[in-house]
């Protein structure tokens, strides 16, 4: 007669394996996997002759460091940019808009000038660098 119960062996499973499979499937899929792309915008960059040139086809914002829009000279609000740029392009519909932002302008001001004026005028928008500035 028995009085003990048959105790069974226990196996006990490694996590050493378990985890060298996990991180080679990181690494793995780290590898593999294609990461988002980024679209470039071509920006066109017009130097201090060119807008000479053209001066009488064109219109030149600039955006001071402080936020100030100047509009062919003359100080504007943000929500006066699109009624001028579009009597400019009702005149001239190959009205040109040179952006011209000058040191230590806020991007967010850069952007929205940029915006405001692609939405009119998505061929006809380009940026004003001074001469010897900014890559040549």
């Amino acid at each position: 007669m028995q009085i003990t119960a048959d105790q069974k062996k226990r196996t006990l499973i490694s996590l050493t394996p378990l985890i060298d499979v996990v991180f080679i499937l990181l690494v793995f899929f780290m590898l593999v996997t294609e990461f988002a792309k980024f679209s470039v915008v071509s920006l066109g960059i017009a130097d201090q002759d060119t807008v000479t040139a053209i001066e009488q086809t064109s219109s030149i914002v600039r955006i001071s460091s402080n936020g100030e829009l100047h509009f062919d000279g003359r100080e504007i609000n943000f929500s006066e940019l699109t009624a001028l740029a579009r009597n400019k392009l009702a005149a001239n519909e190959k009205h040109v808009f040179f952006i011209h932002p000058e040191d230590d302008t806020l991007l967010q001001d850069t952007v929205f000038v940029l915006d405001e004026l692609i939405t009119l005028a998505p061929d006809n928008v380009s940026f004003l660098r001074e001469q010897g500035k900014g890559p040549s």
